[in-house]
């Protein structure tokens, strides 16, 4: 990754950090899915994508199972 790459990735980094609290936390993870795909496909494989893609589309699906089976 060139340093203007990794520049960008630590502001875009530190903008969702601070701004993180405003967000409610049910938007976090089909955001950042659908970031790692579009790096993913702009960038080629990566293990930070790919990673980043597995676990946010985890984190996703566990949350459309509890809200269409809840346990009560």
């Amino acid at each position: 990754m060139d340093p203007l790459a990794s520049f960008a990735l630590f502001l875009t980094s530190l903008f969702i950090g601070s701004e993180g609290s405003r967000i409610e936390p049910r938007v976090y993870s089909p955001a950042i899915l659908l970031v790692s795909l579009a790096s993913l496909s702009l960038l080629g494989p990566s293990s930070i994508g790919f990673g980043l893609c597995i676990g946010s589309g985890w984190v996703l699906l566990n949350q459309v199972a509890d809200r269409a089976f809840p346990l009560q």
